[in-house]
């Protein structure tokens, strides 16, 4: 009886050590399968995150080099009904320039501009022209009326105009002094040319 005892306890202790053996290789399975899922995950955290930071950086790259690549300029473009030259022929008593000088400008840039309406070229037989004087109107409203220049001069100056905008004007001239009766030999001639601001070799004629 003593016998069977024994080996009855031996049977209980080897079922009991097999039970523990199996129960620590399925808690190291279980610390594996942890553990590699926990690496995995944070494998992809870290992905995903410099992932993120990859794609934030080319598309601030990719901003920056838009902006890098959009080009700024400025055109100006004009428009006159009979031309830029300003011809005034047998200037004399009661005297108007019958057809007004009508000009458009457009600003067909992607800026602001600022320019300048000037007369050059000037030829006249006119020793003086303090009776010769000329109305430029802007948009309808008269901006100045002073006589003619003998030299060239500016106008009309730092006249802004934004992108896409049109500034319609209209020049008139007249004599408002008294001459020798049947003399109207007299002349005046001058170019009428926008200057842009900032790009003077730019004549926009």
């Amino acid at each position: 009886m003593e016998k069977n005892n024994n080996f009855k306890s031996e049977l209980e202790t080897q079922y009991n050590i097999l039970i523990k053996a199996s129960e620590q290789k399925e808690q190291k399975r279980f610390i594996i399968i942890v553990s590699i899922l926990s690496v995995t995950l944070l494998s992809t955290l870290i992905s995903i995150i410099f992932a993120s930071i990859a794609f934030n950086n080319t598309k601030k790259i990719d901003i920056e080099n838009k902006e890098k690549n959009i080009v700024y300029y400025q055109t100006l473009t004009t428009t006159y009904n009979d031309g830029n030259i300003l011809t005034l022929n047998n200037i004399g008593n009661g005297f108007t320039l019958e057809k007004p000088k009508i000009i458009e400008i457009t600003n067909e840039g992607t800026t602001d501009i600022i320019f300048d309406i000037k007369l050059t070229s000037i030829n006249t037989s006119l020793l003086s022209t303090n009776k010769l004087v000329y109305t430029l109107m802007k948009n309808n409203e008269n901006i100045v009326s002073k006589e003619l220049p003998l030299s060239e001069k500016v106008i009309a100056s730092d006249i802004k105009i934004a992108p896409g905008e049109t500034i319609s004007y209209i020049l008139k001239v007249t004599f408002t002094g008294t001459i020798e009766e049947n003399n109207y030999s007299n002349y005046y001639n001058s170019k009428i040319i926008i200057e842009q601001k900032g790009n003077k070799a730019n004549l926009l004629e």
